[in-house]
């Protein structure tokens, strides 16, 4: 089972404490109005109507949060101190998966021929057809379909249906096992990471025999396409159950020069997905919040940061893509995260 990110503790506390009415503090003052807190007070006002518009009838608000970090709570609107997402309302802390369903069109997928996925999300509780979702980055459903040795990885975006399913085509590349992981947040519930395997038609092996068996990369530096990057890990040796950084530094292929045109792609300056070797443990992750990662200003680079949760120490691989000149690059690389012991003696 996929693990579901982490949400603390003091996050439920904050949520549950910010949600309680807070008299207003006796002052020796006459506080003298502010002219703009009324048109504030409407936009926030108008933000919770519409949210609560959207919320399934009977669904277990407990606040607002990040979709992307949902450890990241409020007591009310706002955005995320990590990424700077608008926060949702919903409930973060109902770890129960929803139930999700796929089937391919034809039955027997064949490897190099195009084929259709179709999708449906239902409440675990009631068991109805989800059919409202929030945007995140852009889309309201991010689908990674990846081999399971992790040599083959794409990151594409069905389409919603009328009938409140979800469809795209596909073509995979080889024959053998797939896990097909769906990313998304559902009106008014928790975000949703979800594994499902698909197998083609035909294939003799077995699932031990199409196991990963990657190689951490022994220099971080790749070029591919038109960019030369460099990764930085912080720490130089990343920890079990701990946060790390990825800074990637990206210069042109070409030229050896900075990389200063990077264009938004999903609303970000980048995306990066990180799989464990044996697809247990997985991170979606984007920029973090900072000047490199504002894209009001239009075009970004050399740097892009990106921070994962690695819970256990093994081998892992991230795929991160950026987009120049309307051109996606997917960089893949792949790295050891050690267990805190591990780490002291290499320190």
């Amino acid at each position: 089972m996929l693990r579901r990110p982490l949400v603390t503790l003091a996050s439920l506390l904050a949520i549950l404490g910010g949600c309680a009415a807070h008299p207003r503090p006796i002052t020796g003052r006459i506080d003298t109005p502010d002219p703009h807190a009324g048109h504030a007070t409407a936009a926030a006002d108008q933000i919770i109507a519409d949210a609560l518009a959207d919320v399934p009838k009977g669904a277990d608000l407990t606040g607002w949060f990040c979709p992307m970090h949902p450890d990241v709570t409020g007591a009310a609107p706002g955005n995320c101190s990590k990424c700077g997402m608008a926060f949702v309302l919903g409930n973060p802390f109902d770890m129960r998966e929803y139930e999700l369903t796929l089937t391919t069109i034809p039955a027997a997928v064949e490897p190099g021929v195009r084929f259709q996925m179709i999708f449906e999300a239902r409440h675990p509780d009631t068991g109805q057809l989800v059919t409202e979702y929030e945007v995140v980055h852009d889309r309201r459903y991010h689908l990674f379909v990846v081999s399971q040795d992790l040599t083959s990885f794409q990151h594409l975006h069905p389409t919603l249906r009328p009938d409140g399913s979800w469809a795209l085509e596909v073509t995979v590349p080889q024959a053998g096992y797939y896990r097909v992981l769906s990313d998304f947040l559902p009106t008014g519930g928790s975000p949703q990471f979800l594994g499902r395997s698909l197998v083609t038609a035909g294939f003799e092996g077995d699932l031990a025999s199409q196991s990963a068996r990657i190689v951490p990369d022994p220099v971080l530096e790749k070029a591919v396409g038109s960019i030369v990057a460099d990764v930085e890990l912080e720490p130089a040796h990343l920890v079990a159950g701990e946060y790390g950084h990825m800074k990637f530094t990206l210069a042109d292929a070409a030229s050896g020069e900075p990389i200063r045109d990077l264009e938004p792609y999903l609303g970000a300056f980048g995306h990066t997905l990180i799989l464990s070797e044996d697809l247990q443990d997985y991170v979606h992750s984007h920029p973090t919040e900072g000047p490199d990662s504002d894209v009001s200003r239009g075009l970004g680079g050399p740097t892009v940061t990106f921070e994962g949760y690695m819970p256990r120490p093994g081998r892992y691989r991230s795929w991160t893509q950026f987009q120049r000149d309307g051109q996606l690059t997917t960089v893949p690389f792949t790295f050891q995260v050690y267990s805190l012991e591990e780490a002291v003696r290499l320190d």
